[in-house]
């Protein structure tokens, strides 16, 4: 690899959460499913509720630390009357996650501030909780804050999000890696690795929840949690929730799980890529035979184009899944859509131009394609699709734990999805 392209790759890598390697599944659309009918809940009339847009609390944001190597955002419910006028915006910028010589060879959209609505550092919980938990697991290559607009709107309807960290296959590794040259080091050295952090990311939150001095003490209930996760982030969270104390899973594009202590070289094969170089692949015909899917109830959502984790690998995961369990395809977009740098992403008019203004061509540099994939001027746009996630997110979040379930019911019917978002949902489906 030219030694100029590496800034440039590590640019890319961050900028999108992609899937683990070995996505290797044909382009074929989902077909239309012969399943039973929906066995969350019985059919419902009553009002559905449009959970697109900011619930009824303020958010409140702090980070814990897991260990000296990892963090833990936390999103969660505050009341909107005890916001104080100067209390303190949350935002993020491009040099919060990526290397500063980087974040200043970026347009200002790519490397300025990120600050989801009504966010705040440090306020006090609402005393209305305890809330049930979110743990949520970011894609390959992003880190803990690429998911703040997703986690601080689920947050908003009375939740408790938190965004672990999983370095090991963040950007500063895979940084490290290219510009090592040593494909070897590019490898996660422990597949269950993230899942473990998300497991103990639970864990801190117990313990912070008693902390009497905790912004979030009392606020935590983890007798109701739910893992979601993006990508590579979906396959952990769907790992994490085989701890009995995991009630439902929700994947975004996700990776397929993987037991717990399976012994993944039984499943591995040597395969040739198409630069003649061999790499190590899983067998996920032969894995998913073998291998039981986590006792829980799951959502996943996929992206009609998703060219990383493609629709016929996701129908393989979902056909494997126990039931109850819900697919929603989201027309006209990719597997970037679910990340926050998707909008400024289309607004620089994707990453290939931003590519050529650095005299290269797009065709030379790998993962263009992937970074823009949802992410450009002719896809959907990404904050409408956002408000689509996070109703869909809430909505199965509530039915699950049994808050408003008659509403929560009514708000997954097909035909309310279709007539409040036209246009957007290719298909959904329940088993």
């Amino acid at each position: 690899m030219p030694r100029r392209l590496v800034p440039v790759l590590v640019l890319l890598f961050a900028l999108v959460a992609v899937a683990c390697s070995g996505d290797d599944g044909g382009g074929d659309e989902a077909t239309e499913s012969t399943a039973p009918a929906a066995t969350f809940a019985p059919p419902s009339d009553a009002t559905p509720e449009d959970f697109s847009g900011r619930g009824p609390y303020a958010v409140g944001q702090i980070d814990l630390q897991l260990d000296p190597e990892h963090l833990v955002a936390v999103f969660y419910p505050v009341d909107p009357a005890d916001v104080p006028a100067d209390a303190q915006p949350y935002s993020y910028s491009g040099e919060d996650i990526l290397d500063p010589t980087i974040s200043a060879l970026l347009p200002g959209s790519l490397s300025g501030e990120v600050a989801p609505a009504d966010t705040w550092v440090g306020l006090p919980a609402s005393d209305a909780g305890p809330f049930p938990t979110v743990l949520h697991s970011h894609g390959f290559s992003g880190n803990l804050r690429f998911g703040n607009q997703h986690n601080a709107a689920v947050a908003s309807w009375g939740y408790v999000v938190a965004a672990v960290d999983h370095p090991e296959r963040g950007l500063a590794s895979i940084r490290d890696a290219f510009v090592a040259g040593n494909a070897e080091e590019r490898e996660r050295p422990d597949e269950y690795l993230d899942s473990d952090q998300l497991i103990a990311g639970l864990d801190l939150l117990a313990e912070t929840n008693e902390q009497a001095d905790s912004p979030i003490a009392g606020a935590v209930d983890t007798e109701q949690v739910a893992a979601e996760g993006h990508s590579a982030g979906g396959s952990a969270s769907g790992t994490a929730a085989y701890d009995d104390r995991v009630d439902l899973w929700i994947g975004q594009a996700p990776g397929t799980p993987l037991e717990p202590d399976t012994d993944l070289d039984a499943f591995t094969e040597q395969v040739e890529d198409e630069n003649g170089e061999t790499r190590d692949q899983l067998d996920y015909d032969a894995l998913l035979e073998a291998t039981t899917p986590p006792d829980v109830p799951s959502m996943i959502i996929a992206a009609e184009g998703d060219t990383i984790v493609e629709l016929d690998r996701v129908m393989q995961t979902y056909d494997w899944l126990n039931s109850p369990k819900r697919l929603a395809v989201i027309a006209d977009s990719g597997h970037a859509v679910f990340v926050d740098p998707c909008v400024p992403i289309r607004e620089e008019g994707g990453l290939g131009v931003f590519i050529e203004s650095l005299g290269l061509d797009p065709e030379d540099v790998p993962l263009v394609e992937l970074g823009e994939n949802g992410c450009l001027p002719s896809d959907t746009d990404p904050v409408e699709v956002w408000g689509l996630i996070d109703h869909l997110t809430v909505a199965q979040l509530n039915q699950v734990f049994g808050i408003d379930t008659d509403v929560a019911t009514a708000s997954l019917d097909p035909d309310y999805l279709d007539e409040t978002f036209p246009g957007l949902l290719q298909e959904i489906v329940t088993g």
